[in-house]
């Protein structure tokens, strides 16, 4: 009996063993394949091939010298965006980056270039801003064809967001460049430099006072009725009253 429960408990013993051998080996076998895994990510996939499309304001080398690729570099440890940062510090007309690898060796960069939109003056210095609100450049004379942003300020450097002073005026710009632009009203100037009194010029031959925000999207669909209405005389348009209650506004023509 006693021979009995020795041989059960010596098959226990290498059943287990056995186990924890299989375990052991499983677990090496992971680590293996991990290390394996981090050396052809960080060096058997040099980077020997860059190719650059989609600017048209910048060059294929002055895109690769700004991005910092080089041959040193590794196709699976590339850093999106640290790429498309170094690529804005250096050419702020880039909007946007998208990275694509290629095995074995190869980077693809899809560049979309900036589109001015407006512009904000800040001391005797014109800073043209994207559509997305980039800064992309600062010259001493007003630049054509863009309209102007007043407000009670904005910071930055060429390269990054312009960042204003108050948020709510942030908000209240992009509003109101949506809300004109679905009328498909041409924007001279916004002033949201006091919230409660907006105005923008448009059309270049109106002066409009829309004061708050409230009731913005419906101001600016009546706006655009007016101006339909006026035909070809310019002047001053004041919606600051206008409710849904009190859907009127006012037009004083210039008599200029």
């Amino acid at each position: 009996m006693q021979s009995e429960v020795n041989k059960r408990r010596v098959a226990r013993q290498k059943k287990t063993r056995k186990r924890r051998l299989k375990i052991a080996l499983i677990f090496f076998l992971i680590i293996a394949l991990i290390t394996l895994a981090i050396l052809c990510f960080t060096y058997f996939f040099p980077v020997k091939r860059i190719s650059i499309t989609g600017s048209k304001i910048y060059t294929k080398s002055q895109i690769v010298k700004a991005s910092g690729l080089t041959t040193d570099d590794q196709l699976f440890t590339l850093s999106q965006d640290k790429i498309e940062s170094d690529l804005r510090k250096s050419l702020p007309y880039i909007d946007s980056v998208k990275i694509k690898r290629v095995l074995p060796d190869a980077v693809v960069i899809n560049v979309t270039d900036a589109k001015e939109q407006a512009f904000y003056k800040k001391g005797k210095t014109y800073n043209t801003i994207s559509d997305k609100g980039y800064i992309l450049k600062q010259q001493n004379k007003k630049p054509e064809n863009l309209f102007e942003i007043v407000t009670s300020g904005i910071d930055g450097k060429v390269g990054t967001q312009a960042k204003y002073k108050n948020s709510a005026e942030q908000e209240l710009v992009q509003n109101l460049i949506t809300e004109l632009t679905k009328q498909k009203i041409t924007i001279d100037k916004i002033d949201v430099s006091n919230i409660l009194e907006i105005s923008v010029n448009v059309e270049d031959r109106f002066t409009v006072i829309i004061g708050s925000d409230e009731y913005l999207s419906e101001k600016i669909a009546h706006l655009a009725s007016m101006i339909d209405s006026i035909a070809d005389r310019s002047g001053k348009i004041n919606l600051s009253m206008w409710t849904p209650q009190n859907s009127q506004g006012t037009f004083i023509e210039d008599k200029n």
